[in-house]
């Protein structure tokens, strides 16, 4: 089957329409603890994580992971990056890598003790970098944050396109404190185990806590969970229920261990004995595992927090404790208040024993009291189910990964819809001039076959999307009569430079000027509103084709391929079609083939418009249906963007400054917008062959080179009226906008425009 320019782009309409409108997130990452670190942030990190992975089963996953200082700890497999909080450069490494990995949303667990600087301030390092949305979930609000901390937490809520608390207080706080509103902060409770409502008697047998009533408090030991408030209870709480016993899990807190060891719980140990409760007490003194935790928690009959301070903003084990149908007690903490609101729970007040003995008291004496909380609990946990929280949060981060991609169709449609305002400046009578004066058409140099080429190839493909306004078919004209009279039948070559009086300068181009000039007169045959002219541009096609083989250049073999199937059956037929780009194309892969096993490249070097080798191969090999030539393009193509992609993710085409030879590692600049055009036009090739999306990402990833996504990050072209700079400088823009220039912009714009937009090319 030969290639159809028509048939291919049709076919791959549909999928360009969904990659570009329809969110889909097909990578993510996610940035907190993890274990065995033993901290909360690590077991919320491990459940977000896999809870995420199970609502989003075809996304592929980055999973980042902060260090503490002297930690080594032996991370699962599915941790990609592991990131020591002091480490500056291991901060923009990894922003870089979820860059170029192609990441879409990225899910930060922030809390400011897990990363490095002052308040947590590195990771502010990170999150510049990056360019995707960010989903932030803080676990730490501060009703009065230092500077530094305000200062911290302001830039992470500019940066992150939603933030999520877990409370109606945090976004209160956020918004008083912040400013932060309800567009950019959402509250999604904090996430809990799902478990189906049951009795407690059958969890207590296999614990050793048959027959008892249970009282129960999990989480890192430390001071300021109060444990001695129940503690100073329990010998009132016995005499009414000499079967009670107090549950405390959890081992000790690792920052407060490394510090005071087990002195803490050595004075909970001593208060129960002085009170001389200490045979109802029971210490489960590790980090114990999810499924154990979830089977303690169902054996308990009472669950008390009985913190010392309100500034909680959340707590994993109240949430907990609630979505397994736990009557709970506690302090009124802030997380507390909200989440026992209307009936969950009972309230206490701080550091008050005689409160807490009575309730517990209470509670243990009325079985249907305490049945009917439970159960009113168990249904209040329902929206912290993991499964329910993870609903919320990949649908928050859809939406914002559906605005990130609208902001940049705003962006990107305008610039790959220019005015011609600039071209027809740099043009007169006779045809295109060459180059400018940042502005003024520059006329000591003249013009030059290769861009009335360029400009009368784009202007066919403007006609076959859409009729042509007075001033571009006069262009038109005026363009194809000097590419008439460049042609030297004497010699069967194209003369190139001509000075602004009118005198040639040369008696014959390079071989790529004269198959450009092929090029555009293939494609004014074919799309070309006008009879008469596209006559005279088929005829004159005809005549140029037999002069071809005297055409050594690879890049001139590149051009004949392209310029002969847009060729086919509009200049020539499709026997001699296939025949003609056989011998360019095999010449074309013996290099390929050849260069792979030394340099790597169809040449020794690479030089200027260089992703015209592998696409015309990608043509060929679709045309010929000739499986070799399809792979060596498509290998070629990805060798070359691989050299043409930062590690921030943007697109930096090979610089002129490494033309002298082949390396990963080239230099920035010069870089010109030919690299681009070609670029797209190869990628567009690879998608039309392959169905592969990625070649359509990567198209419209190098298209956004011209509007700013380039390694200044200043837009190179200016759709209000189609002018593009030079070029790409050390020291940023070249100002001047010259006709190659120009016209890369407004061929590669042509190019997105039918290969992403789905635009008819009209033709058979």
């Amino acid at each position: 089957m030969g290639f159809d320019s028509t048939t291919a782009i049709v076919r791959a309409l549909q999928p360009a329409i969904v990659e570009t409108t329809r969110p889909k997130l097909r990578r993510a990452a996610m940035i907190g603890n993890f274990p065995p670190r033993k901290c909360g942030i690590a077991t919320f990190t491990r459940d977000t994580f896999e809870s995420l992975r199970a609502a989003l089963p075809r996304t592929e996953w980055k999973l980042v992971v902060m260090e503490d200082r002297g930690g080594d700890h032996a991370y699962p497999p599915q941790v990609t990056h592991v990131v020591r909080q002091d480490d500056i450069t291991a901060y923009q490494k990894t922003a870089d890598d979820l860059n170029g990995s192609g990441v879409e949303v990225v899910f930060l667990q922030h809390e400011f003790g897990i990363f490095g600087g002052g308040s947590g301030g590195h990771i502010l390092t990170l999150l510049r970098r990056l360019q995707m949305p960010v989903v932030t979930t803080l676990h730490t609000v501060l009703q009065n944050p230092s500077a530094e901390q305000k200062r911290v937490l302001d830039e992470i809520l500019c940066i992150s396109s939603a933030v999520i608390v877990m409370t109606e207080l945090g976004a209160d706080i956020l918004e008083r404190v912040h400013g932060a509103g309800p567009t950019k902060v959402h509250v999604i409770p904090h996430g809990a185990p799902e478990r189906p409502f049951s009795a407690t008697d059958p969890f207590k047998a296999p614990l050793g806590l048959a027959g008892n009533k249970v009282i129960m408090t999990f989480g890192l030991l430390s001071p300021n969970k109060g444990l001695e408030t129940i503690i100073r209870g329990l010998p009132a709480i016995l005499d009414r229920h000499p079967d009670a016993v107090y549950v405390i899990v959890g081992a000790t807190h690792p920052h407060l261990e490394k510090h005071e060891g087990e002195a803490y719980r050595d004075r909970l140990v001593e208060l129960a004995r002085t009170l001389g409760v200490f045979d109802h007490l029971r210490f489960i003194n590790r980090f114990v595992g999810d499924a154990e935790l979830v089977d303690l928690l169902q054996a308990a009959d009472l669950y008390v927090t009985p913190y010392l301070t309100e500034a909680q903003i959340t707590s994993g084990t109240l949430a907990y404790a609630i979505a397994l149908g736990k009557p709970v007690i506690s302090t009124p903490y802030w997380h507390a208040k909200e989440a026992l609101a209307d009936g969950v729970g009972v309230i206490c007040p701080f550091a008050d024993t005689r409160a807490f003995t009575r309730e517990i008291i209470d509670l243990l004496s009325d079985d249907a009291r305490r049945d009917t909380m439970a159960r009113r609990a168990y249904d209040a946990g329902e929206p912290s189910r993991w499964r329910k929280v993870a609903q919320e949060t990949t649908g928050l981060a859809l939406a914002c990964l559906a605005s990130h991609e609208r902001r940049k169709e705003e962006a990107f449609r305008p610039l790959a819809r220019p005015k011609l305002d600039g071209l027809l400046r740099m043009a007169d009578d006779c045809g295109v001039m060459q180059h400018s004066r940042f502005g003024a058409p520059d006329r000591r140099h003249g013009y030059c076959t290769d861009d009335n080429a360029r400009a009368l190839s784009f202007l066919a493909w403007l006609a076959a999307e859409a009729p042509l306004d007075a001033a571009s078919q006069k262009l038109g004209l005026s363009c194809a009569a000097f590419v008439s009279h460049a042609w030297c039948p004497d010699t069967g070559r194209f003369r190139n430079f001509m000075s602004f009086d009118r005198r040639w300068l040369d008696d014959g181009g390079s071989d790529d000027c004269c198959a450009r000039a092929l090029e555009a007169l293939c494609l004014v045959a074919r799309h070309w509103p006008q009879t008469d002219l596209r006559d005279w541009a088929a005829d004159l096609a005809r005549e140029v084709i037999k002069h071809i083989g005297a055409w050594n250049s690879l890049r001139s073999r590149a051009l004949v391929i392209k310029s002969l199937v847009a060729a086919e059956n509009a200049v020539v037929g499709d026997s001699e079609v296939r025949e003609l780009v056989s011998k360019a194309a095999s010449e074309l892969l013996r290099s390929a083939q050849d260069g792979a096993a030394t340099h790597g490249w169809f040449e020794a070097s690479l030089s200027y418009d260089n992703a015209r080798l592998p696409e015309a191969l990608i043509l060929a090999g679709e045309r010929l249906q000739d499986p070799d030539m399809l792979s060596s393009g498509i290998d070629m193509l990805e060798r070359l963007m691989k050299l043409q992609l930062t590690t921030h993710g943007c697109f930096a085409p090979i610089a002129t400054s490494s033309f002298a030879e082949t390396r990963a590692d080239h230099a920035h600049f010069d870089q010109q917008p030919i690299e681009a055009l070609a670029t797209i036009d190869a990628c567009l090739a690879g998608w039309r062959a392959t169905g592969a999306t990625q070649y359509a990402h990567a198209a419209r990833q190098t298209f956004e080179w011209f509007g700013g996504r380039n390694v200044h990050g200043v837009p190179l072209a200016r759709p209000s009226d189609g002018i593009c700079s030079d070029g790409l400088t050390v020291d940023g823009l070249n100002r001047n906008h010259g006709a190659e220039s120009i016209l890369s912009y407004l061929l590669a714009a042509a190019s997105v425009r039918r290969g992403l937009f789905g635009l008819s090319t009209g033709g058979n």
